[in-house]
């Protein structure tokens, strides 16, 4: 099993200390966002700062992105249609 990598941090964010080594875990934890995201941002960085602990702008995402479903509008339009599927989603 290979070494957990750290990474020194250099700046003002409350839960981390300057100076100090912290795990890519530990610094998604502190930005809100998740690891996989975090390494992302952290990718050939020498140090870690403030501007790579930014939370995700939510509002940005558009919404086709995101994993909603759109529960306005349904593709069967009669009984008839949704027995229909029914059988043909079974496997065979």
């Amino acid at each position: 099993m290979g070494n957990i990598r750290k990474i020194e941090y250099r700046g003002n964010h409350p839960d981390l200390v300057s100076g100090q080594s912290y795990t890519y875990k530990e610094f998604a934890k502190a930005a809100g966002v998740s690891y996989r995201c975090f390494v992302s941002r952290a990718q050939c960085k020498k140090y870690i700062s403030d501007k790579e602990l930014v939370p995700l702008n939510t509002h940005k995402i558009p919404n086709q992105w995101k994993n909603k479903p759109d529960l306005t509008e349904s593709r069967m339009e009669t009984y008839i249609d949704q027995v229909s599927q029914n059988w043909l989603r079974r496997s065979l």
